[in-house]
């Protein structure tokens, strides 16, 4: 709890019985995909952390007045997840509610000389995320008929990715520190990282090297974005700073992230290997910035 980590863990059989859950109303229309979506979100906690998840149970809010079929397309796109992640479904509890929501509650395992911290990034490391970003912009922007659903297909695609492959890859070479980016933004996010250490840490965060999804500065120009992104802006005023970015560009930075992809601190004679790792499972690699001793988050051009 002292460090936020992103799941919770007990020892258990010679190694770390992880625990986590996470649900939410839906992002997209298709509920198929909003199953799929959810799920992968959920997952992420154990990923981020080196494990591998166990057991799924399903967490659903359905309201009587939709039809069972929509019901069942939410879980089928979890379950597909689920079967992914090689978990087992263990079942799970539904209640009625006026708005659908959905997600899961997550048990996973790591070895305890595996296991991955948000603790334990050192200055000189390098950042490095999986994802783009600007997911909150685009589905806040769906939900406000300004976009189509097509039209964000290839954001919508990558948030029903695992980030199985980015949590393999990081074991394989070896990290100081990761998290996933969800709620909080990748600010934020980095910003949990670099205080979870026994000193506080800084970072340098270069924009035009952060992947962002197409449209997502434009939307974001014009007020299109999640009541979170303002939340999270107003939570880190003072510890970012910003040195020739306009505002504009910096909103992708704080905004919600719904399954986003996971932000690594990995030791610079590593980052080659992590990039190239991340490539041979088919994963997205970009290195965004580095760790410094200096406290305080700058966001440079």
């Amino acid at each position: 709890m002292e460090t936020r980590d992103d799941a919770g863990f007990i020892p258990f059989g010679g190694g770390l019985l992880l625990q986590t859950a996470d649900f939410f109303t839906p992002i997209v229309d298709d509920p198929y995909r909003f199953g799929q979506i959810a799920a992968a979100n959920a997952f992420s906690d154990v990923y981020a952390m080196g494990g591998h998840p166990l057991t799924a149970m399903n967490l659903v809010a359905f309201p009587c007045s939709l039809d069972l079929g929509v019901l069942r397309e939410i879980l089928a796109g979890g379950l597909s997840k689920i079967e992914e992640s090689d978990a087992k479904l263990c079942g799970g509890h539904s209640v009625q509610d006026e708005e659908p929501k959905y997600g899961l509650s997550v048990t996973g395992f790591v070895e305890r000389e595996r296991v991955v911290r948000n603790a334990g990034a050192r200055p000189t490391d390098v950042l490095v995320l999986t994802k783009p970003l600007g997911l909150g912009i685009l589905t806040t922007a769906l939900k406000r008929d300004v976009v189509s659903e097509e039209e964000i297909e290839a954001a919508v695609h990558t948030a029903s990715l695992l980030n199985s492959a980015a949590s393999e890859a990081m074991l394989e070479v070896g990290v100081s520190a990761a998290t996933d980016v969800t709620g909080y933004g990748l600010l934020g996010h980095l910003a949990e990282m670099l205080e979870a250490g026994a000193a506080p840490l800084g970072a340098v965060v270069r924009r035009s090297e952060v992947p962002v999804w197409e449209r997502a500065v434009p939307l974001a120009s014009d007020g299109v974005y999640p009541g979170g992104l303002e939340s999270n802006r107003e939570y880190l005023e003072g510890r970012v700073e910003p040195d020739g970015v306009n505002q504009n560009d910096l909103l992708p930075l704080y905004d919600p992230q719904t399954s986003g992809g996971l932000l690594v601190a990995v030791p610079e004679d590593r980052a080659s290997a992590l990039l190239g790792a991340l490539e041979e499972r088919g994963a997205m690699g970009t290195i965004v910035g580095e760790v410094t001793e200096r406290p305080g988050i700058t966001v440079t051009k």
